[in-house]
Parts: C-alpha cells; sequence; structure tokens
C-alpha cells in the first residue's frame, strides 16, 4: 500500500504541475491583452469580456454535459466519495476539470487552482485503484492520499498536504492512513520541486518576529476575519439557488459571469482571477491604500460569490487567501495608528489573516497554520498565527457550517452522481472515537448502529481486539466498521457517532 501511495502522490503531483504550468501562461497572457490594448481601451474591454464569456460559457457546458460533479472545488466531491456516497469517474473527471477548470479561471473567474487538483489527485488514486485492480479496501486510503497529494504539489507544501487528510477528509489516526498520506504528499512534492524548483508558494522576506504587545490586534484580526468568512460561507452556500432563481437559462448563467469577471480583469486586474499574484503582492507590501484595498476586498468577494455559483470548475481556496490576505493588511494598517510600535509591519498582518480566514471558512486549523508556515516559509509569526486562528475558529464556530461539509449536505440533497445502492463486497472503514462522541463510554449493544453496519475490530493502547455487545468504547479507540449494501449510504451517521459533540 505504501508503494501505491507513492505511484498515486507522483502522479497526482504531474497532473498538478501541468495544471499550475497552464494557468500561469494563461495569467500572462491575461496581463499582455491589458498591455496590448491599453492605447485602445474599448477594444480591450471588449475582448476580455467576450473572450471571458465565451471561454466560461463553454466550460459551464462542457461540465454539465459531461462531468456535472467536476463543478465547483471538488472538495465536497471527494468527501462523499470517502462516505461512498458518490462516484468517482476518474476518466471525465481529470480532463474536464482539466480544461474546464482552465478556462473558467483563465478568463478571469475569481476561482483557485487548488481545488481541483485535490479533486484530480483524489481521481488518480481512483484510477491507480481500478488500473491495478486493487481490492476496494485500498480504494479508499489511496483516494484519500492523493487528494492531500494534489494539495501538497498546488501550494509546494507536503505537511499541509498530510494534515488535510487527517484533519479534513479521514479524520482518522490509523498508521495505515497517516503513512499513506505522508509518502503521497512527500511523493507529490518531490515531483513538483524537481519540475518548478525549490521554491515556497509565494516568495516573501522575512518579517520581524510580532511583539507581546500587538497579540491583541492579532485576536482582532481573528475576529475580522471570522465574520467575513462566515458571510463569505453563507453566500458561496446559496450563489448556486441565487443564480437558479434569476430564471435565466443555465447555459447562460456561466456566460454572464464570465464578461462580468472579464470586464473585472480589464478594471481591476487584482480582484479577478485566481488571485495568486495579488495575495502575493499584498503580503509583499505592494498594495497600502486602505481605499484601494476596501475595493479589492468587495469585488474580489462578489466575483467569486458569482464565479462559484456559475458551476463551472475552480476552487475557493486560492480566493479564500486573497480575502484573508487584504483584512490582514487592512487591520495592520488600521493597529498602526493605535499601536504604531506594535505593528510596525503591516505586510505581516496578510500572511497571518490568509490563515485566519481560511480557519473560519474551512474549520480546519491546523492545515490553515501549517499552510501558510509552508507557503511563506515565515516561522516566526507562529504566536500570532495561533491567536487569530483560535480567535476566528471561536467567531465562525456556531455562526455557520464548515464550508465543505455544508456544501457536501447540500449536494447529497440535490441530484448527483450517485454511488451504487449496493455494494459488490464489503468494504472496510477506519475510525478513530473522540472524547465526548456519542460512543465515547458506551457499549457497542447501546449504539444502535444503521442496519448493515458492524464494528468488527477494537484497537486499544497498541492492542487489538475482537469486540463483542458487551464492549466498552473510550475515547482514542481505533475501530474498524464493516459496512454493506445500501449502509454504505448511511455511513456519515457511523462517522458523526465518533466525532466529539462539541
Amino acid at each position: 500500500m505504501f508503494g501505491w501511495s507513492a505511484l498515486v502522490g507522483t502522479f497526482a503531483g504531474l497532473a498538478a504541475v501541468a495544471f499550475q504550468f497552464t494557468l500561469h501562461e494563461a495569467r500572462v497572457l491575461q496581463l499582455d491583452l491589458r498591455s496590448w490594448f491599453s492605447g485602445m481601451p474599448s477594444l480591450g474591454l471588449m475582448i476580455l469580456v467576450v473572450g471571458g464569456g465565451a471561454m466560461s460559457g463553454f466550460a459551464g457546458w462542457m461540465t454539465r454535459k459531461y462531468c456535472p460533479s467536476a463543478a465547483g472545488s471538488g472538495i465536497p466531491h471527494v468527501k462523499a466519495v470517502l462516505l461512498h456516497l458518490r462516484h468517482m469517474n476518474w476518466r471525465r473527471i481529470i480532463p474536464i476539470k482539466a480544461v474546464g477548470g482552465l478556462l473558467a479561471i483563465g478568463g478571469g473567474m475569481s476561482l483557485g487552482r487548488e481545488g481541483p487538483t485535490v479533486q484530480m489527485g483524489a481521481a488518480v488514486g481512483q484510477a491507480v485503484t481500478e488500473l491495478a485492480k486493487l481490492p476496494n479496501s485500498a480504494k479508499r486510503q489511496l483516494l484519500a492520499a492523493g487528494a492531500g497529494a494534489g494539495l501538497a504539489a498546488a501550494f509546494n507544501a507536503p505537511l499541509a498536504g498530510f494534515v488535510f487528510v487527517l484533519e479534513e477528509l479521514q479524520r482518522e489516526l490509523s498508521a495505515l492512513t497517516y503513512g499513506m498520506a505522508l509518502i503521497a504528499a512527500v511523493a507529490a512534492d518531490v515531483v513538483t520541486r524537481l519540475l518548478t524548483g525549490q521554491f515556497p508558494s509565494f516568495h516573501v522576506i522575512g518579517y520581524p518576529t510580532p511583539s507581546l504587545r500587538a497579540l491583541p490586534i492579532y485576536a482582532a484580526l481573528g475576529v475580522a476575519t471570522g465574520f467575513v468568512a462566515v458571510a463569505f460561507n453563507y453566500c458561496i452556500f446559496h450563489s448556486g439557488d441565487w443564480m437558479r432563481k434569476s430564471r435565466l437559462p443555465s447555459w447562460l448563467i456561466p456566460v454572464l459571469a464570465g464578461c462580468i469577471a472579464g470586464a473585472v480583469l480589464w478594471f481591476l486586474p487584482a480582484a479577478a482571477g485566481d488571485g495568486h499574484n495579488t495575495a502575493e503582492g499584498i503580503i509583499r507590501g505592494d498594495y497600502l491604500g486602505i481605499k484601494f484595498l476596501l475595493v479589492v476586498l468587495l469585488v474580489k468577494f462578489v466575483l467569486t460569490t458569482l464565479s462559484y455559483g456559475a458551476a463551472v470548475p475552480g476552487g475557493i481556496f486560492a480566493p479564500m487567501l486573497v480575502l484573508g490576505a487584504v483584512i490582514g493588511l487592512l487591520i495592520g494598517r488600521l493597529g498602526g495608528f493605535v499601536i504604531p510600535e506594535a505593528a510596525a509591519t503591516p505586510a505581516a498582518f496578510a500572511v497571518v489573516g490568509m490563515a485566519a480566514f481560511f480557519t473560519a471558512s474551512v474549520r480546519a486549523p491546523l492545515t490553515g497554520i501549517v499552510l501558510i508556515v509552508e507557503m511563506t516559509h515565515n516561522y516566526d509569526q507562529l504566536l500570532a498565527l495561533l491567536v487569530a486562528c483560535l480567535a476566528a475558529y471561536l467567531i465562525a464556530e456556531g455562526r455557520s457550517k464548515p464550508i465543505y461539509e455544508a456544501l457536501l449536505e447540500k449536494d447529497l440533497h440535490q441530484t448527483g452522481d450517485v454511488g451504487r445502492p449496493h455494494l459488490s463486497e464489503p468494504v472496510l472503514h477506519d475510525f478513530v472515537v473522540e472524547t465526548g462522541s456519542r460512543m465515547d463510554g458506551k457499549m457497542i449493544k447501546d449504539l444502535q448502529l444503521p442496519d448493515g453496519c458492524l464494528i468488527v475490530s477494537i484497537k486499544r493502547s497498541g492492542n487489538e481486539f475482537i469486540p463483542t455487545g458487551k464492549s466498552k468504547l473510550v475515547a482514542g479507540d481505533e475501530i474498524m466498521v464493516i459496512t454493506t449494501g445500501p449502509a454504505a449510504k448511511l455511513l456519515s451517521e457511523v462517522q458523526s457517532a465518533t466525532r466529539s459533540r462539541h
């Protein structure tokens, strides 16, 4: 299994690098077009608007016709496949996600490449499982490892890809899970570094270690990003519904969204596309005007909502980082008026803002902190990151659901690529009983598991045994659950029972 995970990581890294290269060329073409037609603004605007509408419209049509599950970020779909609630058609997802994402993002839509690379990495895991004719028990592990490898390659951040699998996708710490996830992430990162160079995702100068007097400002940053992230989750969740209520033909929605994105690309390029260059410029301190930052924040927020609602391939990972960076720089500038010596480097707050916004939206603080540290190679901000992310987490918790879980629940209530109602053979799943969960302290006979679900093994303190109905579960137990038939659709109920109620 470790060997197969290394193979999955290698091919996921190749797919991510190819996608990154084509998007880079599209970004260069965008800038060239603005430069070529700077003397003819009317013609330049028309070309970007028409081109953006045509590219996004074709991406939307291609996705609806051939692979609806490739729309949007793709991470909720990966989570559904891991729960055996959706099917992963890798032969369609990989090309549709790559081509559709290139057209949509290249046309100026405010979407990121990270979600698509995660879904393509998971599809690579599915492909290896099928082509090598591995048992179904290997599919879930390889699929999750491929998803983490995709994230690692997208950001040149192997530890973040590894933590993402454990914190967001699998939520368990069995030796097989973290071993495969780590091997795949490292393999993907090695491929990425060989082909693109050993550089962090963001090339920034080192910032000084923040003083303890600045910690209240970082806490205020976490509060601000938390509230904006709650509004962001709400808008992303309802964006598709708002588009459908407009009563426009389904083919016209991505066309209009692409036209608007093309106009934004002409008038305010900092708010269009994936925003990688914008985020890098912000954390370098290139953008300092408060009014300009507020305009970028508003336009980026609205354009991301519009772009995601158009149901074209593209993620929200990168736009979240841009929004967090803008909020961070704004708080840093404002904090400098209150405590000048504590906020002497406002751009450092932008780095922390990215992690805080991601934490509040996705509710994965470890992934957010590790990701930003690896992307910037800036370790001196660790304490500030912890303070801001904790504040952002507390603000968002209870006010909105984690964005990927909310989108998954919504997708399960809509017609989609539903998994098979009956599996050809039983499937094994590993879970860890968390402190305060419904399973913690209960005997197996009192759990009321769904029909077709059976706990077949418990690993406790390194010892594994076969349980009986009177076996009591305790926090930290690694349980192996076997499912068969329609019970696979109820696997989310078992997963929920293992998680802390808090």
